[in-house]
């Protein structure tokens, strides 16, 4: 039986010949926690893997939370700037396309602190989506990047059903 925590071997342990977005797509809610618990104490090797696992689009069960979570906790690693890049441009084009899930904020915070005028840039943009729920993502990123210190909650007005 294979422990949690041994971050160095779960994801080799998968077959070769599938690709990483398959391989983390098997994972559990018990090695997903694990993982983004190793960001805790900045694990270099963790920072990769979670680096991967957020530009992984995978929809397995407990996958957008511990996106979440990984996001939050990656605000206080450091990030080299192909990094940051990658994960900027991934979670930007999330929201221009409207492919995202569950607490896709939190994605969005990580953006807004990697870098605020290109997230608002991609948000301003976004705001004439025809998808509604990109429009009412869209308002609250713009919201969220005009304020002036971080924000924990900004209440954007849901338009009332017609």
């Amino acid at each position: 039986m294979r422990s949690p925590l041994s971050l160095p071997s779960f994801l080799p342990s998968f077959p070769i010949s599938l690709p990483p977005q398959a391989a983390f797509g098997l994972l559990s809610k018990q090695e997903l926690r694990a993982l983004a618990d190793r960001l805790l104490v900045q694990d270099v090797l963790a920072v990769d893997r979670c680096i991967a696992f957020v530009l992984a689009d995978t929809r397995g069960l407990w996958h957008g939370r511990a996106r979440a979570m990984v996001c939050r906790r990656l605000k206080h690693c450091p990030l080299g700037r192909s990094q940051r890049t990658q994960l900027l441009s991934s979670i930007l084009l999330r929201l221009q396309t409207g492919a995202f899930a569950e607490q896709f904020k939190d994605q969005l915070r990580l953006a807004r602190h990697l870098d605020r005028q290109r997230t608002l840039a991609a948000a301003e943009r976004a705001l004439t989506s025809s998808r509604p729920y990109v429009q009412r993502y869209a308002q609250w990123t713009v919201a969220v990047c005009q304020s002036p210190a971080p924000s924990i909650a900004v209440s954007v007005p849901r338009a009332s059903p017609t």
